[in-house]
């Protein structure tokens, strides 16, 4: 029985993320090597104790230590093989094929919409350099209120930056275009583009055309795509449209992320759960087919 409760206390510092052990090896050492032995009485039958502490210190830094690198390579391969993590007896909602769409034919709005965020961030950039632009983009994190930077002649200077939103459902407001006017004031450019899958509020209209900053919504870009050569629109649409255009992108990590389950319904999660604990809402059209 005992052995069975350390070997499962082992396990729960594996599945742990790796700084969790880390940080007990640390303080355990700190405090075996210097902290105990400062609060023993200098003679008497305890003084002795000191030194031996300080001998053994090195015990739990390699015991913790060892759990620390163990945890770190289960991450990795994990994270490798895109297997959810499981901490301890609890493992995470359950992962499931999301049905995605056929790749489209030709350029529609719904094959607009059918985008993922980040692959409509790329696809935006794509356009602007088949109509000779110089660009610039985020891989992952936070981008800081910028998507994409134009460039005509100095690649260090951008003349203008471009705020992406894959909204379909939700309209961009006043305070979305807002903020796009204050990183452009901090960024020092005179020009600022948002393009959104969905539509605009009468207040960020407003505001836009009081402002330097223009405005396009779904039909709106979809007319621009429209308006180039047939060749260069079948090479945006091959570009866009190219392997999973569907499953989201993780903002924090970059990869695609996976469909999972719970009570509460579908969500999309990220692979490097739990030491990425991002998640997106599961497109309706997702959970329909489902059920």
């Amino acid at each position: 029985m005992g052995g069975r409760k350390r070997g499962s206390k082992k396990q729960g510092l594996i599945a742990l993320p790796w700084q969790f052990s880390a940080g007990l090896a640390v303080a355990s050492y700190i405090g075996l090597r210097w902290l105990l032995p400062a609060f023993l009485p200098s003679s008497g039958s305890l003084a002795a104790v000191g030194p031996s502490l300080a001998q053994l210190a090195w015990l739990p830094l390699c015991a913790f230590g060892s759990m620390a690198l163990l945890s770190k390579l289960r991450s990795l391969v994990q994270a490798k093989s895109g297997k959810p993590t499981r901490i301890g007896n609890v493992a995470p909602a359950p992962v499931f094929t999301a049905p995605a769409p056929a790749a489209p034919s030709h350029w529609s709005l719904d094959a607009l919409r059918s985008l993922e965020w980040k692959r409509f961030e790329l696809l935006c950039a794509r356009y602007y350099e088949a109509v000779g632009f110089g660009t610039a983009t985020l891989a992952a994190g936070a981008d800081g209120g910028i998507d994409v930077k134009l460039f005509r002649i100095d690649p260090s200077t951008p003349l203008a930056i471009v705020q992406c939103k894959a909204w379909n459902s939700r309209q961009v407001g006043v305070k979305e275009i807002r903020e796009l006017l204050g990183v452009m004031v901090h960024e020092k450019v005179a020009r600022g583009i948002f393009i959104t899958t969905g539509t605009y509020s009468a207040d960020a209209l407003a505001f836009g055309a009081a402002n330097p900053i223009q405005l396009l919504d779904g039909a709106a870009f979809l007319g621009r795509v429209l308006d180039l050569p047939p060749e260069q629109q079948a090479a945006l649409l091959a570009c866009a449209f190219e392997g999973d255009f569907y499953s989201p992108t993780c903002a924090s990590c970059g990869v695609k992320m996976v469909a999972r389950d719970s009570r509460r319904g579908a969500f999309w999660g990220c692979v490097h759960y739990p030491r990425c604990k991002t998640t997106l809402p599961m497109r309706r059209d997702s959970v329909a087919a489902q059920a």
